[in-house]
C-alpha cells in the first residue's frame, strides 16, 4: 500500500497516522539573532524535549507507527558554530533510541554577517564536524541514515536589496531624520527584531570624511518604530535620493504585508547584466480587489 506521512495533531488523531512519522525534537540548545527566534532550549515552546524521546517512541509504539524522522531547528541566524555543532550531538545522542530511523534533520538557521563586525559562519569547519559525527553515528547504527538540512537565510539573503527613495529630510534637537517612500510593511526586520540592515546612499558614494552626516532612517508608517536605522552615519544625503538596503532577501518580502494599506513593491531579478521584472508593483486598486460590496 502506499505510505502516507501524515502530521498528528495529538494523540487521539494517532491512529489516522499510517505506518510512518516524524518529531521534532528540543535537543536543549538555543541559538539565534534575537530572543524571538531562539527556537530550542527550556524556554522554547517548539519540539519534544530530549529527555521525553522516550515516551513519545512509546506512544508511536502503541498505535502501530514508526518514528523514521527526527527533526531540530534550535535558531535563525546562527553564527556560533559551536552551539550548532552542540545541538547536533544531543539531538544524535537522542536519535539512538530509535530503531526504525531513516532521516535526521538538523534544521536550519545558518547566519550571515549583518554587521560590519560580525564574523562570518564558518560553514566549512561546521560541515567537517557535523559529517564526522554523522558518520560516527551511522557506523554505530550499522545503516546509513539520511542527513537533511534547511539552508533557508544563508542562500537568499545577501541576494535581496530593498530600494527606496527619500522623500523628507527633517531635524529636531537631537536627530535628523531621513524620510523614504518604505516602511517596515516592507521590511519588518529592524522593528520587529531591532535588526541591523547596511545602507548605502547609490547617489552619494563619497566617503571622505567631510561628506558624512550622522542620520536616523525612518519608514512611512505611522508608528514611532517605523526605523530602518537611527545614528547611522552615511555619506549625506538629499531629497530623491535612492537607498539601498541591504540583505533583505531573506524574511523581506515572505515577511511583507499590506499594514497601513501600503502597497507591496515590485521585485526586479538582476542576472549578470540584465534585469526582468518577476512581481509587479501593488495598486491601491490590488487591494481593494477582494473587498465584497
Amino acid at each position: 500500500s502506499r505510505r502516507r506521512h501524515t502530521r498528528c495533531s495529538g494523540v487521539s488523531w494517532a491512529r489516522r497516522c499510517v505506518q510512518e512519522t516524524g518529531i521534532r525534537v528540543n535537543p536543549d540548545v538555543g541559538d539565534g539573532h534575537h530572543n524571538h527566534v531562539i527556537t530550542g532550549g527550556v524556554k522554547s515552546k517548539f519540539g519534544i524535549f530530549q529527555s521525553d524521546t522516550t515516551k513519545a517512541l512509546e506512544i508511536a509504539q502503541q498505535y502501530g507507527a514508526k518514528i523514521v524522522g527526527i527533526h531540530q531547528h534550535i535558531g535563525s541566524n546562527i553564527l556560533d558554530a559551536e552551539k550548532y555543532a552542540q545541538s547536533i550531538g544531543n539531538i544524535l545522542s537522542a536519535a539512538k533510541e530509535f530503531p526504525d530511523l531513516k532521516f535526521i534533520d538538523i534544521g536550519g538557521g545558518f547566519g550571515i554577517p549583518y554587521k560590519p563586525n560580525e564574523t562570518r559562519l564558518n560553514l566549512e569547519e561546521l560541515g567537517r564536524k557535523v559529517s564526522n559525527t554523522f558518520e560516527e553515528f551511522s557506523s554505530q547504527q550499522g545503516r546509513e541514515i539520511e542527513l537533511w538540512v534547511e539552508p533557508g537565510r544563508f542562500l537568499v539573503a545577501e541576494s535581496g536589496v530593498l530600494l527606496a527613495t527619500v522623500t523628507c529630510i527633517k531635524s529636531n534637537p537631537e536627530y535628523k531624520y531621513v524620510g523614504i517612500d518604505s516602511g517596515f510593511n516592507h521590511l519588518v526586520r529592524p522593528t520587529m527584531y531591532g535588526c541591523y540592515h547596511e545602507i548605502i546612499n547609490t547617489s552619494n558614494r563619497d566617503k571622505s570624511e567631510a561628506n558624512q552626516e550622522k542620520v536616523t532612517i525612518v519608514g512611512n508608517i505611522c508608528e514611532s518604530g517605523d526605523v530602518f536605522a537611527r545614528d547611522r552615519v552615511l555619506p549625506k544625503i538629499l531629497e530623491g535620493d535612492v537607498l539601498a538596503i541591504m540583505h533583505a532577501g531573506a524574511y523581506g518580502f515572505s515577511m511583507s504585508s499590506t499594514y497601513n494599506l501600503r502597497p507591496q513593491t515590485a521585485e526586479v531579478l538582476l542576472t549578470n547584466s540584465e534585469n526582468r521584472l518577476i512581481r509587479k508593483r501593488q495598486t491601491f486598486e490590488d487591494l481593494l480587489k477582494d473587498v465584497v460590496e
